[in-house]
C-alpha cells in the first residue's frame, strides 16, 4: 500500500504535470505540485545560501522548462534559432540522473555543459541539484554539492572544505567556469596566452576535483572552441590506466516555439485572466524578435519589455530596453514627483554603470564579480540609502554587497561605458567578457548596417592538391583569424563618388588619363577612363551607381579608407588576404562557398568556362549591383566573381609555404615587402575556377582596370 501511495504522491508532484486528471483530482494535483515545489525551493534555498538567493532559487524552480541538449553547438550558425531545428535533442536532467550518475553504468566521470550567455546554465544546475535531492529520486545513491565559480571567495578552498571521506560519494556541480576570475589575465603579465592560462586553470580545477564521484561543469561556449565531436582531453588517467579522462560535452539547446509557449504559460498562467494582456504582449515581442527570445534569461525579464510593441533588432536593443524599464520602475516605486523621479532615474543609471566599472576594475584583485559595502561607498552618486535597496537586475545582499543578477547585465554596462568613454574603451579587456564584446559590436553595426560581424577561428587557407584549377601559390596551411567586421558588399560607384566630391582626390586613372577596358572582344588601354566608367568605357548612368566601382588602384582604395576613417572617427581598412578568404569560405572547405561547383545563378563570371565538366552558363559581360544574387551563409555578397577585390597584403609566391612551415599562423599580414598587391575573388570576365575561394592573383599598387574593385573591414 505504501508503494501505491508513494506512486500517487509522485504523480501529483511530478514536474511534467498530469494530463489525465480532471475536476477535483486535477485541482488537488495542481495544489500538490505547488506545495511540493515550495517545500523543495525553501529547502534548496537554505542549502545553497549564500551562493544563491532564496528568491532566485524559487524562481528558477517555478519557471523551469526541461533543459535539452544536443551534440553540436547552436552557435555554429549565425543564429541559434535556426540551428536547433535540425538537430536531435534530448532532456538533460533525466540523462544525468538515470544514466550518467548511475553506479551500474561504466561512463564518463567529468561532464561539461556549454551554452552562450543567458541560455539557462545556472537554472539547469539548480534544478539538477534539487531533482537529484528529491525524495522521489529512486536513483539517488550519493550526496550532491553545487558551487558557483562566480561566488566571492576562493572556489578551490571551498571545494577543499568538503570532508575527504565524503568526496568519493559526492557528485560535484561547478557552475559558471567562465566567471572564475583566475582565467583572466593577471595584473602583472604571466607570459601565458589566454588559451594557455585557461588550460592551466582548468587542469588545476580538475586535479582538485578528480576524486569526486562525478563532476559537472558549466561554462560559456567561447572557452571550449573547436569541433563539437572532439572531447576535451584531461591529464587525469582513467581507472584502468589505459588512457586519460575527457570532458564529455553537452550543448544546451535554445528554446523552440513550444518551449517558449510553455514558459509563458508558467509565468502568466494558462488561463491567466489577470495577466492576459501581459501574456499577449509577451507573445508579440517573441514573434517580433524570434532570433533573440530563444534565450531563457531574456524571457525571465520579459515583464520589463511588455509595455510596448518595439521590435528588437539585436541583443543590445533588448538589454537597453530591459534596463531602462527596470530603472523606470524603481523610480516609480521610490519617488512620486516627476522632477525628483527623473533625477533619481538618471542617478540609478549612473550608479549602476559606475558599480559595473568598479567591479570590472577590481575583479582580478578581489577575485569576485561583486562590490563589497566598503567599496560601494566610494561610488560618488547622489542617492539616498532607501533609493538603493536593490531589486532584480542590480541586487544587494544582507551584507550590502552589490552584484548584478546576471553577468551579461554587468557586461552591458561595461560596453555602454566604453561607448561613452573613449579612455575606458582603450583599456577595456574583453577577456572573459564575450557579451560585452557582442554589445560593443552590435552597437556599432546598428550604425553600419552594411557590415557583418565575423567570428574568428582556425581554418585551412589555400587549396588541397586534388582541387581542380589550383596553382602552386595556394599551398594549404593552418591560419587562426581573430574576429573582424566585414562589409557585405564591394564599395559602390555612389560611395566612391561621395569620396571624390568631398575630397577632390585624383585617382591613378585620372593622373594617367587612362585605364583598361573591354570592348566586347578584347582588352585595351583607353584614354579618358576613370572611376566614373564601366567595363567597356561607357560612363556609368545613375542606375548603375549601385554597381561596384571600377578602374580604382590599390592606392585609391587605401586613400578611400583613410578618408572614410577620418570622416567617421573610426577605422576602415582593406582586408588581409587571410580575412578575405575566411569570409569568402564562410565555414566551408569546398572550392566554393556554394560547394563543389558554382553556377552563374550563384555568381557573376564567364559562364562559357564552367568549373570542371559542369554545364555552361550565361556570360553577362558586365558587373552586377553589389547586392545581386544570394549571399553566402554569413550574409556576404559576391565574394565569387563580379569584381576582383584588393587586399592589404603584398603578394608572395612562396609566402604560403613559409606560413605552413610555422604551423598555425595567427592573423598573417602577408610578406613585409613586394612589388604587387593581392587581389581576390575573380570577376565577371573570369572562368569559374579563377573564382574559387582559394584562387589568388596580384597587381601593381597603381594598376587598375574594368575588373577590379574593393571592400572594407571596419575596426570600431
Amino acid at each position: 500500500m505504501e508503494k501505491v501511495i508513494e506512486a500517487l504522491i509522485k504523480a501529483v508532484v511530478d514536474n511534467s504535470g498530469i494530463s489525465t486528471t480532471t475536476g477535483l483530482s486535477a485541482l488537488l494535483a495542481s495544489l500538490g505540485r505547488v506545495l511540493y515545489k515550495r517545500i523543495q525551493g525553501s529547502r534548496a534555498a537554505k542549502d545553497l545560501a549564500p551562493c544563491f538567493s532564496k528568491k532566485d532559487v524559487q524562481q528558477k524552480l517555478r519557471l523551469f522548462i526541461e533543459s535539452k541538449w544536443q551534440n553540436n553547438s547552436p552557435t555554429r550558425e549565425e543564429e541559434p534559432l535556426f540551428t536547433h531545428k535540425f538537430v536531435s535533442k534530448s532532456t538533460l536532467i533525466p540523462h544525468f540522473i538515470k544514466t550518467a550518475f548511475n553506479e551500474n553504468k561504466v561512463s564518463d566521470k567529468f561532464y561539461l555543459v556549454l551554452a552562450d550567455s543567458g541560455m539557462g546554465k545556472t537554472t539547469f544546475m539548480i534544478n539538477l541539484y534539487v531533482r537529484y535531492n528529491s525524495v522521489f529520486n529512486i536513483h539517488k545513491k550519493y550526496k550532491i554539492k553545487l558551487i558557483p565559480f562566480g561566488y566571492q571567495g576562493n572556489v578551490i578552498e571551498k571545494i577543499k572544505e568538503i570532508k575527504k571521506e565524503e568526496i568519493p560519494h559526492t557528485i560535484l556541480l561547478l557552475d559558471a567556469f567562465d566567471e572564475y576570475t583566475k582565467i583572466l589575465p593577471p595584473t602583472e603579465p604571466d607570459g601565458l596566452t589566454d588559451d594557455e592560462r585557461f588550460r592551466q586553470v582548468l587542469d588545476e580545477v580538475i586535479e582538485t576535483v578528480q576524486d569526486f564521484r562525478e563532476v559537472v561543469i558549466t561554462s560559456r561556449t567561447q572557452y571550449f572552441p573547436g569541433e563539437e565531436d572532439q572531447p576535451y582531453e584531461l591529464k587525469i588517467p582513467t581507472f584502468d590506466n589505459k588512457g586519460f579522462h575527457t570532458l564529455a560535452k553537452f550543448y544546451l539547446s535554445p528554446f523552440d516555439d513550444k518551449e517558449i509557449r510553455c514558459y509563458l504559460n508558467k509565468k502568466y498562467g494558462i488561463a491567466g485572466f489577470l495577466n492576459h494582456r501581459k501574456k499577449q504582449k509577451a507573445r508579440r515581442i517573441v514573434h517580433n524578435s524570434p532570433k533573440l527570445m530563444v534565450r531563457p534569461m531574456l524571457l525571465s525579464y520579459i515583464d520589463y519589455l511588455v509595455d510596448g510593441d518595439q521590435h528588437y533588432a539585436n541583443t543590445y536593443d533588448i538589454y537597453e530596453a530591459l534596463i531602462n524599464k527596470w530603472i523606470e520602475r524603481e523610480g516609480l516605486k521610490r519617488e512620486h514627483q516627476h522632477v525628483n523621479r527623473e533625477k533619481l532615474e538618471q542617478n540609478l543609471h549612473k550608479y549602476s554603470q559606475l558599480v559595473a566599472v568598479k567591479i570590472y576594475e577590481q575583479r582580478k584583485a578581489k577575485k569576485s564579480l561583486q562590490l563589497c559595502k566598503a567599496d560601494a561607498t566610494d561610488v560618488n552618486v547622489e542617492l539616498k540609502d532607501y533609493q538603493m535597496t536593490g531589486q532584480s537586475l542590480l541586487t544587494r545582499d544582507a551584507d550590502n554587497n552589490w552584484k548584478f543578477a546576471h553577468k551579461s547585465i554587468l557586461e552591458f554596462f561595461l560596453a555602454k561605458e566604453a561607448l561613452e568613454n573613449g579612455a575606458f574603451a582603450t583599456k577595456l579587456d574583453f577577456s572573459g567578457m564575450d557579451m560585452a564584446r557582442q554589445f560593443w559590436i552590435e552597437h556599432h553595426l546598428k550604425h553600419y548596417p552594411d557590415f557583418v560581424y565575423v567570428t574568428g577561428g582556425t581554418f585551412l587557407m589555400g587549396s588541397p592538391e586534388r582541387e581542380a584549377g589550383r596553382t602552386d601559390t595556394e599551398t594549404q596551411h593552418s591560419v587562426l583569424i581573430s574576429d573582424f567586421i566585414f562589409c557585405k558588399y564591394a564599395v559602390t560607384v555612389a560611395e566612391f563618388k561621395r569620396f571624390i566630391d568631398e575630397s577632390n582626390y585624383q585617382t591613378d586613372a585620372d593622373k594617367a588619363n587612362s585605364s583598361g577596358i573591354f570592348d566586347g572582344k578584347e582588352w585595351q588601354e583607353k584614354a579618358g577612363i576613370n572611376w566614373r566608367h564601366g567595363v567597356s568605357g561607357n560612363e556609368r548612368k545613375e542606375g548603375e551607381y549601385n554597381h561596384p566601382v571600377l578602374h580604382v588602384s590599390w592606392n585609391d582604395s587605401v586613400a578611400y579608407c583613410e578618408w572614410l576613417s577620418k570622416k567617421n572617427g573610426k577605422t576602415f581598412r582593406l582586408p588581409t588576404e587571410a580575412e578575405w578568404e575566411y569570409a569568402c569560405r564562410a565555414g566551408t572547405t569546398t572550392p566554393f562557398s556554394t560547394g563543389e561547383n558554382i553556377t552563374t545563378d550563384q555568381a557573376n563570371y564567364n559562364g562559357n568556362v564552367p568549373y570542371g565538366h559542369n554545364k555552361k552558363g550565361v556570360w553577362r559581360k558586365n558587373t552586377l549591383a553589389v547586392n545581386s544574387l544570394n549571399p553566402n551563409k554569413w550574409g556576404i555578397y559576391n565574394m565569387h566573381g563580379n569584381v576582383w577585390e584588393w587586399c592589404s597584403d603584398w603578394h608572395g609566391e612562396k609566402y604560403y609555404d613559409e606560413c605552413k612551415a610555422k604551423g598555425t599562423v595567427e592573423n598573417p599580414p602577408g610578406p613585409e615587402t613586394g612589388s604587387n598587391r593581392v587581389v581576390r575573388g575573380g570577376s565577371w570576365d573570369c572562368s569559374a575556377e579563377i573564382c574559387r575561394s582559394a584562387a589568388r592573383d596580384r597587381g601593381t599598387p597603381g594598376g587598375r582596370g574594368g575588373v577590379v574593385g574593393f571592400r572594407l573591414v571596419f575596426v570600431p
